[in-house]
């Protein structure tokens, strides 16, 4: 929204402490979809930690592709055994 916005507003990078939450809101530790219960163990200070310098936006991206990893690599291996 903000990068159809005529003015520009500064909005600064996120703390420590939001980094933290915007992962553990994209990667969350239990995620429950129908009947598939998955569980993620995440060090979740040490990624805020890594990400610094991120903005929202490349933090959501970031996780985004983080949890498709697994999904590409199950993908893979079916593929192979076809």
């Amino acid at each position: 929204m903000l990068r159809r916005l005529e003015k520009r507003i500064l909005v600064d990078l996120p703390s420590q402490e939001a980094r933290q939450a915007m992962i553990y809101h994209w990667l969350p530790p239990v995620s429950k979809s129908q009947a598939l219960e998955l569980h993620t163990e995440l060090e979740y200070s040490v990624l805020s930690q890594e990400t610094e310098g991120y903005s929202g936006s490349d933090i959501k991206l970031v996780c985004r592709e983080a949890a498709m990893r697994p999904v590409r690599k199950i993908f893979s291996v079916l593929e192979s055994h076809q």
